[in-house]
């Protein structure tokens, strides 16, 4: 995994992957002040959620997570969402990446590495006229981290859902 400038200065390396290593959903804190992403071997069920600082060049592994097919932070990466999914169908070898189905949403609290079952997403995950992203719920905040916005067929049909992180979700 590397990083680069958009002039092409500063080539740097993020991570160099160990054997059978997969390194998934990789994306930015919306304040850009991390690279975050998901870590996982070849055989094992244990997810890794990993922060990667551009300015220090740290890169910390946060906390172990369900398998979750999308992560997505708030604003400034102190809260992680992520939809609990089934076997990864991107994969060349599958078998050695097989999970049993996971139907909910969950929030991490990356500060206090603390997870919460938010809400049940029961998303299919199958391809829709050809479109295998679309029953997919790619969680996210909303502005004010309230509310997780979610994608899910569970009604036949892909549509957007709604649901409230309450107060004392970590209790």
């Amino acid at each position: 995994m590397w990083l680069i400038n958009e002039d092409g200065s500063q080539l740097r390396k993020v991570k160099t992957h160990a054997e059978g290593e997969s390194c998934t959903h990789e994306f930015w804190v919306p304040d850009g002040s991390a690279l975050m992403y998901v870590s996982y071997m070849k055989g094992r069920q244990q997810r890794h959620i990993c922060r990667f600082d551009p300015q220090s060049g740290s890169d910390e592994v946060l906390m172990e997570m369900p398998a979750c097919s999308h992560l997505m932070s708030n604003h400034d990466g102190s809260l992680l969402v992520g939809d609990g999914s089934g076997t990864p169908v991107d994969v060349q070898d599958a078998q050695g990446y097989s999970i049993q189905n996971d139907p909910w949403l969950y929030v991490f609290d990356a500060k206090r590495r603390r997870q919460a079952r938010l809400a049940a997403h029961n998303s299919s995950w199958r391809v829709l006229d050809g479109d295998r992203q679309v029953t997919h719920p790619h969680p996210s905040f909303t502005p004010d981290d309230r509310q997780v916005l979610f994608t899910s067929d569970v009604e036949g049909k892909p549509a957007l859902y709604l649901a409230e992180l309450p107060e004392q979700l970590f209790d």
